[in-house]
């Protein structure tokens, strides 16, 4: 990485001819870290201007006057030197770095930067800080270590999918999640299952975490700005492990573990006998609202009889412990690496797999790693990054599902058995949980191709083309059959359904670098041009009626139904950008791309998202030098706009006609109803209107911040404030139903992100034998919808709502304000009204967004010992604990009842905030503030203690490096929320985060593990 950052800054320097005699001086310029040679290093005949600069491998060769023998080689980030050549033709020359300028290289958008020279707002994650974690995806790397990012795993479950968000949320009905660029390519992160299950899949799990040398986060619009539409969301660049110069290194890594629920579930249930009662409880409660006491008679003359007379002597089945089980975690990785002048290489594979908490999710990867660069001359270079996958999923239906085995294991009474006298399954209305554990029969298979190749011509000294073609190949292949021992199959004698999903992505980008210094002023110039199709298509089959569970395939069906649906879109772009630099100390960013895509009308394909730049490196002024405290103080302002152009289809521009069959519609959202077809004959209808005025989503964004380096840099602080405006929301506006449509995709609406971000990094000890690092990060980001056509609701029972003055994912509730201590009924707030009416009083009440999210990392190094300790936290966020909206009230003895009830209000002068029990119908039920709970947490998320053996003694078995560890996720967490997990994301959609329905919790993973250099 840092030899490509070190050719980002090519000084191109113009050598004077000399009529005087000259001879030729050839040599290469390396160093410790660089042994393969520094390109861009000055090198200078002293007291002249005959100069030049070093090649991409090093290498200069220079006229040299006969009465002139010393060179002057200088270069950022090394110490300069005078070497007297003497008669030599031939040099070599190690430089040795200046460890008082020397910056951290970090990844931008289409190159590297010295971290000191960054006008923009950049986080970076080393892969070596994040080896050796339990994960499964990259995504998850991010949680709680990078400023400004928010990241919530939306189900605990093998595989399972993750909510990020980069400075807050851009988008109402649009696409929030940020761009993933894998060693310069952009690539595909929607969810291409077909069935969610309850929860959608993770796209990234494809990706070994292991090859992973860096992830930068890119949040502000000069960094950002040069990905251009897509960029609103921010920008995570992944850059994988290469070769380098050398012998080949081997490096074997191998971890094994179990996980167990972070909190027991046995804690929210409460047992047969304790349901019973409970129960007994809300009847007569029920009986003493309608007759007047619970010792009055009926209409009928009939005295009060509880439901369960015995309930001493009733059965207790723990539905947790029927559907649990101890997961498993194992992964191998092995990996070779190495090179010579020529040719440099990076050969890895993985396997990985995890087996869930919840019977039968597991999830199991098998990939393998070639990143190859090849020096054909000495200005040509080629290469390839590819990485293939191919991944499968067992799953269970589970959270955001009411009849999921995790939900059905909450809802189900204590009291019922698993089975009936005959070895049925006993099923009085929803699904029994045991039978959809071991019932339901869920693969997902994935095999996806990501591989780009490039070319890189350096023209002339500082000016070089990098010419680069890359595909994105997903294939996804689902099967799901419900056999008879499940209501879903029962009623239909089996049903099956198949879906096989390709999406293939094709991108090839052409970029021209040209970078030059001299005298005082640095510039660093780059112009390209992208070419992105992506097409995608789906094919599917439906079967019913099978003449035994044990024909599962849909051609044993006596019902068989297919169809298929695809579609494309393309992007076409232009971008540059230009960097300069005046005396190292005045920096300038400006950025330009224009997006044309072909989502939108003619009249508003083409988006245009420029961004500028400034910093000042304040410690280069005479007036502030370095001393022996302040080592770096620089600030920084930016100001963008990028383009969001997710979350609709890809005609959503154009009027489309959709398929009819049988007086149905096929086709797409808004689409009219009424009679399609004659006699069910098949026919064609309009489903989708026009609107060529539909144009980007745009989000301009502010943003100033200021870096700090104290003691050398053994302290460092970086501060930001931003200022995110998105306006011409993408929303599905309701039209007039005169038009035979309900909804229009339109441009309305206005949304707002300010935010403050904080970021500490610590050499608290640096000695030989004993190092001690810490970082800290600390983020706040307000969001609020300004503008929107109109307030809507969303979710079950609308307890999610969008209106203008609030953020998005408010809840809205009846504002519970007590219970009432004399008669246990809930008081609520009726907004200042006499009389509460639940039609009126009804109120925004708390947001999942959270106030402030961040971590905190201690790694120490105690000669052969190693330690590290991360703890993530998020404060101030809401979530809405849906199933309490179940179990507290009942519902006529469908649903148990969770052990909260046990605080309920029971006589006169109780106090709580639980009211007394009673059994009401769902629907009419009332949405009480109380299951909106406080949603923090504080997650000491990974820890581990590893020991590495003494090279002595790993070297006498043939190992340059052995290491062994133990480790463990998840392991405590501090919350006041009552539910599984707080860190819970029912959906991926923008609308609906912050809601549990009995969502998979995260797993306690400990596992051991081996690292092996040979």
């Amino acid at each position: 990485m840092k030899k490509a950052l070190l050719f980002c800054t090519l000084v191109l320097l113009t050598a004077n001819l000399s009529w005087a005699q000259t001879r030729t001086v050839t040599g290469r310029v390396t160093s410790g870290d660089e042994p393969d040679g520094i390109p861009g290093v000055n090198v200078l005949v002293k007291g002249t201007s005959i100069g030049t600069a070093t090649d991409l491998d090093g290498s200069f060769s220079l006229g040299v006057p006969a009465d002139n023998d010393v060179l002057q080689v200088s270069f950022l980030g090394y110490l300069s030197q005078e070497i007297k050549i003497g008669n030599r033709s031939q040099i070599t020359i190690t430089l040795q770095p200046d460890l008082q300028t020397l910056g951290e290289v970090v990844v931008v958008g289409y190159g590297e930067q010295d971290r000191k020279t960054l006008t923009s707002a950049i986080s970076s994650i080393r892969g070596a800080d994040v080896a050796n974690l339990p994960i499964t995806s990259p995504d998850q790397l991010l949680q709680g270590r990078a400023a400004g990012v928010v990241v919530n795993t939306e189900s605990g479950e093998p595989g399972g999918g993750m909510n990020i968000r980069i400075r807050g949320t851009t988008s109402i009905t649009g696409n929030s999640d940020p761009l993933y660029v894998i060693d310069g390519v952009p690539i595909i992160s929607d969810n291409l299952a077909a069935t969610t299950f309850g929860q959608p899949v993770n796209p990234l799990a494809d990706l070994n975490p292991a090859d992973i040398e860096s992830m930068e986060i890119l949040k502000d619009a000069s960094a950002t700005a040069i990905y251009g539409a897509r960029a609103a969301n921010g920008v995570v660049l992944i850059t994988t492990k290469r070769g380098q110069k050398g012998r080949p290194t081997v490096n074997i890594s191998a971890y094994g573990g179990i996980s167990k629920p972070w909190r027991s579930p046995d804690a929210l249930r409460v047992d047969g006998p304790t349901f019973e009662r409970l129960q007994n409880e809300a009847r007569r409660n029920n009986w003493s609202d309608r007759y007047g006491s619970a010792e009055a008679l009926n209409e009928n003359g009939q005295p009060f009889v509880p439901p369960f007379p015995n309930p001493d002597q009733a059965i207790d089945t723990n539905w947790f412990d029927e559907i649990f089980q101890t997961g498993s975690i194992r992964s191998l990785d092995a990996s070779v690496a190495g090179g010579d002048e020529k040719i440099k290489y990076f050969v890895s594979g993985n396997n990985f797999v995890q087996e869930g908490l919840v019977r039968p999710s597991n999830f199991e990867r098998n990939s393998a790693r070639l990143n190859l660069d090849f020096m054909v001359t000495p200005r040509l270079k080629i290469g390839t990054s590819t990485t293939y996958s191919v991944n499968t999923r067992n799953r269970a239906l589970n959270g955001n599902a009411i009849e999921g085995a995790l939900s059905t294991a909450f809802f189900y009474p204590s009291n019922y058995p698993i089975y009936n006298e005959d070895g049925t399954y006993y099923r009085p209305f929803w699904e029994n949980p045991v039978a959809v554990a071991n019932e339901t029969d869920y693969l997902m298979r994935t095999t996806r191709l990501i591989g780009s190749i490039y070319a890189d011509w350096e023209i002339s000294n500082g000016l070089v083309f990098r010419s680069t073609w890359s595909i994105d190949n997903n294939l996804v292949e689902e099967d799901q059959y419900f056999n008879t021992f499940l209501a879903a199959g029962a009623a239909l004698n089996g049903s099956a359904q198949s879906f096989v999903t390709r999406s293939n992505n094709w991108i090839n980008e052409n970029v021209l670098t040209y970078q030059k210094s001299f005298n005082d002023h640095s510039l660093n110039v780059l112009v390209g041009n992208t070419l992105q199709e992506n097409q995608f298509l789906r094919t599917q089959a439906f079967g019913q009626g099978f003449p035994s569970n044990s024909f599962q395939r849909i051609e044993s069906a006596a019902v068989k139904n297919a169809s298929s649906t695809g579609s494309s879109w393309g992007i076409a772009s232009f971008f540059g950008r230009v960097n300069y630099g005046f005396q190292n100390k005045y920096l300038l960013t400006v950025n330009m791309r224009a997006d044309a895509s072909s989502r939108f009308g003619a009249d508003n394909r083409w988006g245009y998202f420029p961004s500028v730049a400034g910093a000042w490196r304040v410690i280069e002024e005479g007036f502030l030098q370095r001393g022996s405290t302040l080592s770096d103080l620089k600030i920084r302002a930016s100001y963008g706009i990028t383009g969001n152009q997710g979350g609709i289809g890809d005609f959503q521009a154009i009027g489309l006609w959709g398929g009819m069959r049988g007086g149905l519609n096929l086709g797409g959202v808004g689409q009219p109803v009424g009679p399609a077809s004659y006699v069910d004959a098949p026919g064609i209808a309009p489903n989708q209107l026009a609107n060529p005025n539909l144009k980007w989503e745009t989000t301009a964004q502010f943003n100033i911040g200021i870096d700090i380096g104290l003691w050398k840099d053994r302290l460092t602080l970086t501060m930001d404030y931003y200022d995110k405006q998105t306006k011409d929301l993408l929303l599905n506006v309701p039209v007039p139903k005169s038009l035979g449509y309900s909804i229009l995709t339109q441009n309305f609406g206005e949304m707002e992100n300010k935010g403050v971000e904080l970021g500490i990094n610590s050499t608290i000890i640096a000695r030989p034998d004993f190092t001690w690092n810490a970082s800290f990060n600390i983020a706040r980001n307000d969001n609020l919808v300004k503008r929107l056509a109109f307030p809507f609701t969303t979710f079950t029972r609308d307890y999610v709502r969008v209106e203008e003055g609030y953020p998005l994912n408010s809840f809205w509730v009846h504002v519970q304000e007590g219970v009432d201590p004399q008669t246990g009924d809930i008081i609520w707030d009726t907004m200042g009204d006499d009389v509460f009416n639940p039609n009126i009083h009804r109120q925004i009440f708390g947001s999942a967004i959270p106030r402030y999210v961040g971590g905190l990392t201690n790694t120490v190094n105690f000669k052969n010992f190693d330690f590290m300790v991360f703890f993530q936290f998020s404060e101030g966020n809401n979530t809405l604990n849906y199933g309490r909206f179940f179990f507290e009230h009942g519902g006529e003895r469908t649903t148990g009842y969770s052990s909260q009830q046990l605080d309920r209000w029971q006589q006169p002068g109780d106090i709580t905030d639980v009211p007394r029990m009673a059994s009401k119908n769902y629907s009419a039920d009332l949405r009480p503030s109380r299951h909106v709970e406080d949603g923090s947490f504080l997650r000491l998320k990974n820890t581990s203690l590893g020991y590495s053996l003494p090279g002595v003694v790993s070297s006498r078995v043939g190992v340059s490096r052995a290491r062994i560890y133990v480790a463990a996720q998840n392991l405590l967490t501090w919350t006041n929320y009552t539910g599984l997990d707080p860190e819970v994301s029912t959906s991926p959609t923008n609308l609906v985060s912050g809601v549990d329905i009995a969502v998979m919790p995260q797993p306690r993973t400990y596992t051991l593990g081996l690292n092996l250099t040979f």
